[in-house]
């Protein structure tokens, strides 16, 4: 039975340990207004807060978009210092859903562009429907990426390629983007929310402890020497054999039966 909260543009939902947040602006094919960007930090901190779930999946209303960027309505009223604010407010959204302590997973069908590939870029995965164009198009409309497009599209794809695709605005197809690294997996589009449920299903059934410890220890080893990040690494490997999780994977494992590891 799913539990679900109702945010209007930004709706809520658990299955077991599944959490799904899912952008709701069909008619504007799930573009962002600040309403619906409020929305989303209120369900990432109740998430925060309750601790209750083991992967998050953020998904598009519909099967046209997962996301087509920022309400251009919302765009054209910005000035230099509105759009500082705006793009503050959103890089901390896209920060927060990078930082949560367990699996978030993007899944795109349809357009992700703007914004609404800038999300994807912040989630740990991303996987897309066949027939999905993604791309960060802002040059087209005289500006650049804002949301941490130009940060984080480099270190998912490498800096030639996010250059290609960021200077040129163009639109990426599923095949292309899987090649380049832009996606981890494509599925069929009819499907695709039952092949999303499988993958965030498989991950679910990990430790939590090793999941946050392997996204800190990834996240924050890209930014470390190499040295520094073989600390941070031998510090978290340590410290799974201090909890219960590593006992119990491993005798799992020997007595060749499912884990049961702790919420």
């Amino acid at each position: 039975m799913a539990n679900e909260n109702d945010m209007g543009t930004v709706k809520y939902e658990t299955r077991g340990r599944i959490g799904i947040a899912t952008l709701n602006r069909p008619g504007k094919l799930n573009a962002f207004s600040r309403s619906m960007l409020e929305k989303l930090l209120s369900v990432l901190e109740e998430i925060e807060r309750e601790g209750k779930i083991r992967v998050l999946i953020i998904r598009g209303e519909g099967e046209s978009a997962f996301a087509a960027g920022a309400d251009l309505n919302l765009l054209v009223t910005l000035d230099g210092k509105a759009a500082r604010d705006i793009s503050m407010f959103a890089q901390r959204i896209m920060t927060k859903i990078e930082a949560l302590p367990i699996p978030v997973i993007a899944a795109v069908q349809g357009v992700a562009v703007g914004g609404g590939l800038e999300l994807p870029l912040a989630c740990d995965l991303i996987l897309a429907a066949e027939g999905s164009r993604l791309g960060l198009v802002e040059t087209n409309l005289g500006i650049l990426p804002g949301w941490g497009g130009c940060i984080r599209l480099p270190r998912r794809v490498g800096l030639g390629r996010a250059r290609d695709m960021i200077l040129s605005g163009r639109l990426v197809e599923t095949e292309e983007a899987l090649s380049m690294g832009l996606v981890d997996a494509v599925y069929p589009g009819e499907g695709f929310e039952g092949s999303t449920m499988e993958y965030a299903e498989m991950l679910s059934r990990k430790s939590p402890v090793s999941m946050a410890l392997a996204k800190s220890t990834i996240l924050r080893g890209m930014d470390a020497s190499l040295e520094a990040g073989l600390a941070l690494e031998r510090e978290a490997f340590a410290f799974c054999f201090s909890m219960p999780d590593a006992r119990e994977g491993i005798s799992a494992f020997l007595e060749k039966r499912p884990p049961r590891f702790e919420d």
